[in-house]
């Protein structure tokens, strides 16, 4: 019998064993750090086609961009990324690679964020400011690079904060905005958010979801604080929780996802890391909203910009309660531009363009054809 035991005991061991290795073994081979080349169906790399990694000095530090398109000569799409600090272009390459047939998409990674993660990165250049500078720094290397008079930009999330901040500020580089799961007032959509979720815990009779969330204490104002440790402290026991229920409610990064699970499984793919950017990825995210968060909740758009001079669209998913569609629609509603547009996905919460790909693209292709 004890014989028997040990035999079964061993056979998981190797079993719990073989795959582990099969798991670091891919790890391994998905993290080359290299630009994956773009190909045709018969697997030949197009020709006139683009996919470069490129590491550039922009605002004094290292960073990276990562180029990617069917046709070089296509216009230039600059994509802010959300978090803050947490790169898209994993999550881009697996739902929408689609996009890069009409626009050479250029996929920065913040200063401080996925591959231009660093330990020497300092917390004082962590700041709104500082990344509006780099963004227009970075969209006059392109302008110059690909012999542009102006590109487009594109931001998600915490990206259409920068993104529509950047353009605001350097209108003369950019031929449109476009808003993906739009900011206005942060604060304000994290009190709808709320709202939302303590209504959604009720409907679905969420006994769990009910107690939580009438336990969790909504954070104040950040000059209710001592420091920033005090605030960020706040937020991250409020967030770890409430963000939970959104996702689960299907108000989270996409509705029909409700765990983090695959959002992970696309950064694990992702050939443009290696194994220690991977690793580093979590440690970006981190760091970034550290220093970046009290801004997201401190910015009120609808004080900042009341009028822009670049055409705007936005691009909202009505399921949205990380960046809450009620909150878009009315910062949208009031912003004056020269054209401004806003489309509804009704299939989508916080990322229409990774959800509803075949309508995103469309939209976006035909704007800029205008």
């Amino acid at each position: 019998m004890i014989r028997k035991t040990l035999k079964v005991v061993l056979y998981l061991v190797l079993s719990i064993l073989i795959l582990i290795l099969c798991l670091v073994t891919a790890w391994w081979i998905n993290s080359p750090g290299e630009a994956d080349p773009i190909i045709d169906k018969s697997a030949k790399i197009i020709s006139g086609s683009i996919s470069t990694i490129d590491t550039l000095q922009i605002g004094g530090l290292k960073q990276y961009i990562i180029i990617r398109g069917v046709d070089s000569t296509k216009p230039v799409m600059l994509f802010v990324h959300g978090g803050p600090g947490g790169p898209e272009i994993g999550m881009m390459k697996e739902t929408n690679r689609l996009i890069e047939n009409d626009f050479v998409m250029v996929y920065w990674e913040q200063r401080g964020a996925g591959k231009s993660y660093s330990p020497d990165v300092l917390p004082e250049s962590m700041n709104l400011d500082q990344f509006i500078l780099d963004a227009g720094e970075l969209s006059q290397y392109l302008t110059k690079r690909f012999k542009k008079d102006k590109i487009y930009i594109m931001g998600h999330s915490w990206g259409s904060l920068l993104g529509i901040l950047t353009a605001n500020k350097y209108p003369e580089l950019f031929h449109a905005y476009f808003g993906v799961g739009q900011i206005g007032d942060q604060y304000e959509g994290e009190l709808v958010s709320f709202e939302w979720v303590k209504k959604q815990a009720q409907l679905q009779n969420d006994i769990a979801g009910i107690n939580d969330l009438a336990n969790l204490n909504f954070p104040k104002h950040s000059d209710n604080y001592a420091d920033l440790d005090e605030f960020n402290a706040a937020w991250d026991g409020y967030i770890g929780i409430e963000r939970n229920y959104v996702m689960k409610f299907g108000g989270g990064a996409m509705r029909e996802v409700r765990g983090i699970l695959p959002l992970v499984k696309m950064i694990f793919l992702t050939h443009e890391y290696t194994i220690e950017e991977k690793l580093n990825y979590l440690k970006g995210s981190d760091f970034s909203a550290k220093y970046l968060w009290k801004e997201v909740i401190d910015t009120n758009l609808f004080n900042e910009i009341d009028s822009i001079q670049v055409p705007v669209y936005i691009l909202q998913g009505l399921y949205d309660y990380q960046t809450p569609y009620p909150v878009a629609k009315d910062f949208f509603d009031q912003l004056k531009a020269p054209e401004k547009k806003f489309f509804a996905f009704e299939k989508s919460a916080h990322s229409p363009n990774f959800e509803e790909v075949e309508k995103f693209n469309s939209i976006v292709r035909e704007l800029a054809r205008e």
